[in-house]
């Protein structure tokens, strides 16, 4: 097929897609990691531990989120991507409002799994449209540019949330509404955000599928989910190492994520709205910076002749942030100071293997697959890492230190497992890409 003007790939209005793709994925962030900045005053009005926090910060999210995705990468391989992400943004947005109203543990829990199923129409569907609007040699800086989404989202949750936290007052009294607290207002201005995203995504056009199909591996024809399930199965030596490999990266993400605001409040004494500033400041500038490397040193790689330069990379980067994930929070380090730049270059590294992650996903899938690659993927490292790296957190500090101001203690253990485990996982994956690469199924 032959595209013209803005249709052609790799155009200025590809570039655009990818763009308001991000944005959508980093309003998805903030609509998820709020949650993380408001740990004390929920805490505190619902009576919660540390461990129950971290199921609304994870396992409540993670499970719906991974489940639903299945069927949703599904929907993305059949039906239109554009639409599908379109009811996803009114959907979480209108969830994420809903916490506001939430009065116990029970409420607030249900209102995150709508926002789970709302968000899981995304990234499937978001993935596949980019495939389909750049060539191999652009793919991976494509990839890294929707990932950016992830962690400006992240970072705008906490500076976002800081400014709010700081400007309105404890109790506020909405019309029809009545009286509620500030970190209720919270979630309800952030859904209320959601609208005209929803209404952005409107002016995305839908590509035609597998404009750039041209390896063996790519004819497939009839797909269903079981014979999906099939082809991933008999290639279980790169997907499971792969999904196993990145999950352990994102664990550290998500751990660092959900509980340096509280490390900072009960180690350092900080305030929410100081730390929401600082550290989403340091978010939205190092963590960009850090999946935007990953995706030029990626497509340099696979410039270069490197087959596996996609899982290379990753790996690469990988070894620094074994050493920052180790010392950011240790209690060694004894000042604030200190911390926030060892976390600065923890996120950096955080964030290296974003693009290239689904780039080996995709180039080593056939295209009528990709979009149920995605969710498999995302489903595994969701479960994995969001499900499981806030509550091994909140487990370890409630029951092995038992003591919540050590709770940096916690994530030096998380940060200093979970990194080497990665990079011996994606070294296996790397072997059987080569493989899938090069030769036809």
């Amino acid at each position: 097929m032959i595209f013209q003007g803005s249709d052609r790939p790799n155009s200025l209005y590809s570039w655009y897609v990818v763009v308001v793709l991000m944005l959508c994925y980093a309003l998805s962030f903030i609509d998820r990691q709020i949650l993380s900045l408001l740990v004390e005053p929920i805490k505190a009005d619902l009576g919660l531990s540390d461990t129950e926090f971290s199921l609304l910060q994870g396992m409540a999210f993670a499970l719906f989120y991974t489940f639903v995705g299945l069927y949703m990468g599904k929907l993305a391989d059949t039906r239109n991507r554009r639409n599908l992400i379109v009811l996803g943004v009114a959907a979480w947005s209108a969830m994420t409002a809903l916490c506001g109203f939430a009065k116990s543990f029970s409420h607030l829990f249900m209102a995150r799994v709508g926002v789970a199923v709302g968000e899981a129409t995304l990234s499937p569907a978001a993935y596949s449209i980019t495939g389909d609007y750049f060539t191999k040699d652009k793919l991976a800086r494509a990839m890294s540019t929707y990932s950016v989404g992830v962690f400006l989202g992240s970072g705008l949750a906490f500076v976002v949330g800081g400014a709010l936290i700081a400007s309105i007052p404890a109790l506020a009294t909405l019309p029809l509404v009545g009286e509620v607290k500030a970190w209720q207002l919270v979630f309800i201005i952030v859904g209320l955000t959601g609208i005209p995203f929803a209404l952005l995504v409107l002016t995305v056009r839908e590509p035609p599928r597998g404009r750039y199909s041209d390896t063996a591996t790519e004819q497939v024809e009839n797909v269903t989910v079981f014979n999906s399930v099939k082809y991933f199965t008999r290639h279980w030596r790169f997907y499971g190492p792969h999904f196993i490999g990145f999950s352990m990266l994102t664990t550290i993400g998500y751990a660092f994520h959900s509980w340096v605001p509280a490390f900072f409040i009960r180690t350092h004494g900080w305030q929410a709205s100081e730390i929401g500033l600082t550290y989403g400041t340091i978010n939205i500038i190092a963590a960009p910076l850090g999946v935007l490397a990953g995706g030029w040193f990626g497509d340099k790689l696979a410039k270069a002749g490197i087959q596996d330069a996609f899982i290379k990379g990753p790996i690469a980067g990988a070894i620094p942030l074994w050493i920052f994930a180790s010392l950011a929070t240790a209690p060694f380090i004894g000042t604030s100071t200190l911390s926030l730049v060892l976390l600065a270059a923890l996120h950096f590294f955080a964030s290296f293997h974003a693009g290239m992650a689904v780039a080996a996903l995709h180039t080593a899938t056939p295209l009528t697959m990709r979009s149920q690659a995605t969710a498999a993927y995302l489903f595994v490292i969701n479960l994995i890492g969001l499900g499981g790296g806030p509550l091994i957190v909140a487990l370890l500090t409630d029951f092995v230190f038992q003591n919540e101001r050590l709770i940096g203690s916690s994530l030096m253990v998380v940060g200093a497992c979970a990194t080497p485990i990665a990079i011996f996982m994606l070294s296996l994956a790397a072997r059987q890409y080569r493989v899938l690469t090069s030769a036809p199924d």
